[in-house]
């Protein structure tokens, strides 16, 4: 059974809650990749809002972000992005690295469930 809100005729609706105090912030700088905390093990899906254009990674604990081979993730736009097709949850990217592409800023995740 879904855990999704139900509309009006009991229809699952497709949409991710927010997992409760599992917002992160993290900041960038052009020079360097910097990476998130780590998700909590249900985590599927995460929300990524940059405050500057960056590119991103999603890994384990040794993932980095490169400016020249990495996603790029443009500012003020919010996305949502699976953290793998496992199954299992937890056989799932756990990280999302982070660099700048022209200017430094921060990087919010919001863990979704």
């Amino acid at each position: 059974m879904s855990k999704q809100p139900r509309d009006d005729g009991n229809a699952a609706i497709p949409v991710l809650g927010f997992r409760p105090n599992k917002g992160h912030q993290v900041p960038f700088t052009v020079g360097a990749s910097n990476t998130s905390p780590q998700f909590s093990d249900s985590i599927r899906v995460v929300t990524l809002f940059s405050t500057q254009d960056a590119f991103i990674e999603t890994g384990d604990a040794t993932v980095t972000a490169s400016n020249v081979t990495s996603h790029f993730l443009p500012a003020d736009i919010p996305y949502d992005i699976s953290l793998g097709d496992s199954v299992v949850a937890t056989d799932n990217d756990k990280f999302v690295a982070v660099i700048g592409s022209t200017s430094d800023g921060k990087l919010f995740i919001s863990e979704r469930e």
